[in-house]
């Protein structure tokens, strides 16, 4: 039987490897970036028709915002309030030594 080597040790021997950190941090970066709604709806085990209700529309409007490519900003937090989270938008000003987030407020502060 081939021997396996854990993930702990395997995990090491790779961010010992030059720029490795650097590159793995990246990686998250982009695999976040990639997450759809769906995805995260289907990991909170939420069906369209769960998250409709919890919305207030129907399931078949759900479905045609999850497919969407341009959304509007309160139909999103809309959808985002029906997963239970609370959205947040920031503008990320990058520069040579840092980046400045700042906080992007939309609508009224009392909900």
């Amino acid at each position: 039987m081939p021997s396996s080597k854990s993930y702990h040790r395997l995990h090491q021997k790779v961010i010992t490897r030059p720029g490795a950190v650097e590159r793995l941090a990246e990686l998250r970066k982009e695999t976040l970036a990639e997450i759809e709604l769906q995805e995260i709806r289907g990991v909170l085990k939420l069906s369209q028709t769960d998250l409709a209700e919890a919305m207030g529309i129907t399931q078949s409007a759900v479905s045609q915002f999850e497919r969407g490519d341009d959304i509007l900003i309160s139909t999103l937090d809309n959808y985002v309030q029906g997963l239970g989270a609370t959205l947040r938008i920031s503008a990320v000003f990058e520069g040579d030594e840092e980046e400045t987030v700042i906080p992007i407020q939309i609508g009224s502060k009392t909900r």
